[in-house]
């Protein structure tokens, strides 16, 4: 009987063990020519250019200012039309560590409080630009799709 349970608690102590793990490699973060061409959200536009310039047209002012919406809703303000430059930043190695697009505002050089935009990298097939409205954890994406 005492056997048995020494077995069962090392058993459940490696179970816990393994599920505490993580992994420690990179998130992976896409090549220049896969983020690069015309992405839609409906009618919204992204274009981002290989010489590291974009446009943007019809972005709601509420996904530049990533406000929160209520779940089914949509994001408020006019449309906006902004270009300037793009850098793609690398991936790390924790949940909030995905890749993104910093969008650096040149004209308008600033729309509300923000001078500029990051766009998140979804990982998978076909890849996928998002952002996210309102707090990080609301799940809340509006999200572009490459044509």
């Amino acid at each position: 009987m005492l056997r048995r349970g020494v077995g069962l608690a090392l058993l459940v102590a490696a179970a816990l063990a393994l599920a505490g793990c993580t992994s420690n490699l990179p998130i992976p973060t896409p090549s220049p020519s896969q983020v690069i061409g015309t992405w839609h959200h409906g009618s919204d536009i992204v274009q981002l250019n290989d010489d590291g310039t974009f446009e943007a047209s019809g972005l709601p002012k509420g996904v530049i200012e990533q406000a929160s919406v209520p779940t089914g809703g949509s994001p408020a303000g006019p449309d906006e039309k902004v270009s300037g430059t793009w850098a793609l930043g690398s991936g790390g190695t924790d949940v909030g560590g995905a890749p993104g697009i910093q969008l650096d505002f040149q004209s308008p050089a600033k729309i509300g409080f923000n001078s500029g935009l990051t766009l998140i990298v979804a990982d998978g097939s076909p890849l996928q630009l998002y952002v996210t409205l309102g707090r990080p954890d609301s799940g809340i994406r509006y999200v572009f799709t490459k044509k």
